[in-house]
């Protein structure tokens, strides 16, 4: 990456110290995800070449335990391209709390993943928008039978169609780039001459073979039309079965009805158990992020005294 790691790090918590680092190289991060595979997913995605540059990864270690986060630095604004200020966390309580106290990141995250039980830590850092588990589910089904003709396969030159459905369902947005759809796997239904439904996987790694559900809407005149949620379903699925063999969703288990879908069409194998995962968006809890950059000059002070680090410039505050 361009950007040189910044020095160590060391933080002391409740008698025990913990030395933070930045990780730089893929090769440093992938063994840490390839341990928890399914979890680990969405990360494993930020990975992938054109991603990776928008991201910063960080580990803590102390006595044994470990932490891993990862920020995406985009802004709300890039978030529309695909590279959104995300935050991902796996590991020990004790060492995330060290990593988040010192590099919290934007004030904005478009996409938190995390352990359910990292819940009360991210609280302390963060408000979630949503803050109940969700389940992480494994398709494996193949689909046969014929595709409507109604469905198109979409790209980036369906943009215009594709945020004007997002602005008819009530997006706030609905202006979202061309570089999105491109990137992703998007199929459309496409009826009385103008774009209503949509599903898409738009989170997907080529290089690992995942691909995560992201959205699927449908305009309200055409709800209730489960032929084309399953149409739309079936090309999804049979678009990247052979390219991505692992297929990932997130279900709010408080859903009745998307759950008794889910428990139809994306059963578990018998030698596993659902996963389930913190996801939603957040703010930061501090505004300016002021303790935070205090903290991380101190933490790098004390490592230069351990005789951990070598001298160095301030570290830049995170806004």
């Amino acid at each position: 990456m361009a950007n040189d790691a910044p020095p160590l790090e060391v933080v002391s918590k409740d008698g025990v110290t913990y030395r933070i680092r930045r990780l730089t190289e893929v090769s440093q991060i992938l063994p840490r995800l390839e341990k928890d595979r399914v979890f680990c997913a969405y990360a494993i995605c930020q990975l992938e070449p054109g991603r990776f540059p928008h991201t910063r990864w960080y580990v803590a270690e102390g006595e044994g335990d470990e932490a891993l986060v990862m920020h995406g630095t985009g802004s709300l604004r890039r978030s529309l391209y695909g590279f959104g200020a995300d935050l991902f966390c796996m590991g020990d309580l004790a060492s995330l709390d060290a990593i988040l106290s010192l590099h919290p990141g934007p004030r904005y995250k478009s996409r938190l993943w995390a352990q359910v039980e990292h819940g009360p830590i991210l609280k302390r850092h963060f408000r979630l928008v949503e803050d109940g588990p969700k389940l992480l589910m494994q398709e494996y089904r193949e689909e046969v039978g014929a595709i409507d003709p109604a469905i198109v396969r979409l790209t980036g030159v369906d943009i215009g169609k594709i945020n004007r459905l997002f602005r008819a369902v009530g997006g706030s947005l609905g202006l979202y780039r061309r570089e999105l759809i491109d990137r992703g796997h998007w199929y459309g239904w496409v009826e009385d001459g103008r774009l209503v439904a949509v599903t898409s996987h738009e989170t997907v790694s080529p290089s690992h073979g995942i691909a995560i559900y992201g959205r699927g809407l449908t305009h309200p005149e055409y709800r209730g039309r489960h032929h084309i949620r399953d149409q739309l379903s079936i090309a999804l699925k049979r678009d990247t079965s052979a390219k991505y063999p692992m297929r990932l969703s997130t279900v709010d288990p408080a859903n009745a009805a998307m759950m008794r879908r889910v428990i139809r069409t994306r059963p578990l194998r018998d030698t596993e158990e659902a996963v389930q995962v913190l996801e939603s968006r957040a703010y930061r809890r501090g505004v300016v992020g002021l303790a935070s950059f205090i903290r991380r000059v101190l933490a790098r002070r004390r490592a230069r005294e351990a005789g951990l680090a070598a001298p160095s410039g301030l570290p830049r505050r995170e806004e």
